[in-house]
């Protein structure tokens, strides 16, 4: 069942609402369900702050979710010149502010990626504090208070000049493609982490890194950038306690090379890698993994698995059983051999 389209709330009308069942109920009929009485109650009270009326908080995103790649936002507004507000509402005085900092880095990582005018706080409504980032990336806070320490505030400043607007979609404004980039092409954004992974590839990603054993392993996933992603994700992350090889279909391309020379990547194009294989010459790897592998023959499978069957190695063949064409159908692709064995699971262990 698809979830509803949230809508915009206006937050004049929820804190007039009696109680937190009155005001859920009114954002169920948005499309919000996730968020909590503390943060119902902080809410209400950051709104006294404020002269009413406001046009800033007559169209605001509530709890807003972008499922694909698993991140919330507690309160958006946005502009029809898609300029953004982010607040995001905390409810415990001890709250840490190393946590609020990375919370606030991370959500202008993602909101950034949409608009470059975008301005990010936290409210903690026990300590009755609020915090922002810093132009180096600070964080920085201050007490709210009814006079003019507030009101000649940036944050106030800010609040007072926005005027927010309601989308029918808002997701069309908050495209999670944009989060996603190539390692081919976007390399220096690869390398300082300046991604997310979509929902799919992180649940895979879990996956594959859950698995311990060693054996050989076929993956199924769809081609994409997200998929490519994802491949150097994992071995970014296997990399930094694993000795890890990544093998390519084909030539290596320049972010590849630049991979291997600068950064100390262990990359192979296949043909090298089954040389190796068949000249038993492979060093030891803890972990390799074959992107594309649907490529692959049905042969070249068989040695792969005759030689690692003797070696605490964990092989993940990783390829879509869509992308076959002439050659590899020729060949007795093994994806097309086994694909019908996968059944609902993108994992599967090969038998020995």
């Amino acid at each position: 069942m698809r979830k509803p389209i949230v809508q915009a709330a206006n937050l004049y009308q929820l804190a007039q609402l009696h109680d937190h069942v009155a005001q859920r109920a009114y954002l169920k009929q948005l499309g919000n369900t996730t968020i909590r009485d503390q943060e119902l109650t902080g809410l209400s009270r950051l709104l006294t702050y404020f002269p009413g009326n406001l046009a800033a908080f007559k169209h605001v995103y509530v709890g807003y979710d972008v499922p694909q790649i698993s991140k919330e936002f507690d309160l958006l507004l946005v502009s029809s010149d898609r300029r953004i507000i982010n607040i995001e509402l905390k409810s415990d005085a001890d709250y840490p502010e190393d946590k609020v900092r990375k919370q606030l880095v991370s959500n202008h990582y993602y909101l950034s990626q949409i608009t470059p005018d975008v301005q990010l706080y936290t409210y903690n409504s026990d300590a009755n504090r609020l915090y922002t980032l810093t132009p180096t990336g600070d964080l920085e806070h201050m007490t709210l208070t009814h006079d003019t320490t507030l009101t000649q505030s940036p944050f106030f400043q800010a609040v007072m000049g926005f005027k927010s607007v309601g989308f029918p979609n808002l997701a069309v404004v908050l495209q999670p493609e944009s989060y996603t980039v190539s390692p081919f092409t976007q390399l220096s954004f690869f390398l300082k982490g300046q991604y997310r992974l979509m929902q799919p590839q992180q649940a895979l990603k879990v996956q594959l890194l859950a698995t311990t054993s060693s054996g050989i392993y076929a993956v199924k996933t769809a081609t994409s950038v997200g998929k490519t992603l994802m491949i150097y994700d994992v071995v970014q992350t296997l990399r930094a306690s694993h000795a890890v090889l990544l093998v390519h279909i084909g030539a290596l391309n320049a972010a590849q090379a630049t991979l291997k020379r600068q950064y100390g990547w262990y990359i192979l194009p296949e043909r090298q890698f089954l040389k190796k294989i068949k000249s038993q010459r492979m060093r030891h790897y803890d972990v390799v993994i074959v992107d594309d592998a649907q490529r692959l023959s049905i042969r070249h499978v068989h040695a792969i698995q005759r030689y690692f069957e003797a070696h605490d190695t964990r092989v993940f063949l990783i390829g879509d059983p869509n992308q076959q064409n002439k050659a590899t159908i020729k060949n007795s692709n093994y994806f097309a051999t086994i694909t019908r064995n996968f059944g609902q699971q993108h994992l599967l262990k090969l038998p020995k």
